[in-house]
């Protein structure tokens, strides 16, 4: 079977940034836009401040851009607790945060925000539970749920969602 183009699936243009080269090769394949970042290195290191500004760039031209970070992912699989911490709080300040002031500006806007699966510290690698998921912005009616984590989300609006679905969910007009 072949993979059903991003745009005929949901009418929106869109990129990718991302250092690892299997994430970039399976948006090429949908017709993501795969954007080279400068000081992406898909370790501790990479320049979250470059693609963050990358994203929004990407956001003046398409509709939508996947942004994806390995630090946290490449601190589980080595059991570096402080590095884990560290990659989740530069992707919200270095990442997040400077993307909802320039969307802000830009007029409305939808986030979804996700790890792509856990990789706890304690097995040192990739485990199959669900991942927190948050969707937030234009359309999107807000619930209770005050914590991202991985028990909170459950109880939010979305609950359990299948993965498969999530992009369906993420375009659609009201949430």
């Amino acid at each position: 079977k072949q993979l059903e183009p991003f745009m005929e699936k949901f009418g929106l243009s869109g990129s990718i940034i991302t250092a690892v080269d299997l994430l970039k090769g399976i948006g090429k394949l949908i017709g993501l836009k795969a954007v080279d970042v400068p000081g992406a290195t898909g370790y501790y290191d990479t320049d979250y401040d470059a693609k963050a500004r990358y994203a929004v760039e990407s956001l003046k031209k398409d509709d939508f851009v996947f942004v994806h970070v390995e630090a946290a992912d490449e601190a589980g699989h080595n059991g570096h607790l402080d590095e884990k911490v560290r990659a989740i709080e530069n992707f919200d300040a270095k990442i997040v945060a400077p993307m909802l002031d320039a969307l802000e500006r830009m007029g409305p806007y939808r986030v979804m925000a996700m790890p792509d699966h856990r990789t706890p510290i304690s097995i040192r690698t990739h485990s199959s539970e669900p991942v927190p998921v948050a969707v937030f912005g234009a359309g999107v009616e807000p619930d209770d749920v005050d914590k991202f984590d991985e028990f909170a989300v459950e109880k939010g609006k979305l609950g359990m969602i299948e993965g498969h679905k999530l992009l369906q969910v993420f375009t659609a007009k009201e949430i």
